[in-house]
């Protein structure tokens, strides 16, 4: 899933223009406006013989201009912007589909959650070959 976080994060550096980007740790006295993103959980399920769907949960956090009186509006200009333009995340030539999209804004921060599924297929194991075969044949009756 690292694939997808870089996906984000490359995203997020070219939403605006001077806007940092963090990732996993927010550094002290870090510079607002800014984005942080986090890893909330993954999950993965088997589906069929080697085939897997991994699912892994994304908290965008987005800090306002704190110099903006309008805080909450600047936040939900973001949360819709990023509804637009984060359905599919690109990284190295793979198209990742975010699904469950959803956002709320606390205490003046703007949360932007998705999650997003990816198919796997793991490779296949050694197979065991017959060393011989001994076969019988008669006739009935």
């Amino acid at each position: 899933m690292e694939d997808v976080k870089n996906g984000i994060l490359k995203y997020l550096s070219t939403f605006r223009t001077g806007v940092p980007v963090y990732d996993e740790r927010i550094e002290q006295g870090f510079k607002e406006p800014c984005f942080f993103v986090l890893i909330i959980d993954g999950a993965q399920n088997r589906e069929f013989n080697r085939r897997y769907m991994r699912t892994d949960s994304f908290d965008i956090h987005y800090f306002p201009d704190p110099d903006n009186p309008e805080k909450r509006r600047e936040c939900e200009a973001v949360a819709d912007r990023l509804y637009e333009e984060m359905e599919y995340i690109q990284w190295e030539g793979s198209l990742y589909r975010a699904v469950g999209m959803k956002h709320q804004i606390v205490d003046d921060v703007l949360h932007f959650f998705i999650d997003v599924n990816v198919h796997l297929m793991r490779p296949k194991g050694p197979e065991t070959k017959m060393k011989t075969l001994k076969q019988e044949a008669g006739i009935r009756g």
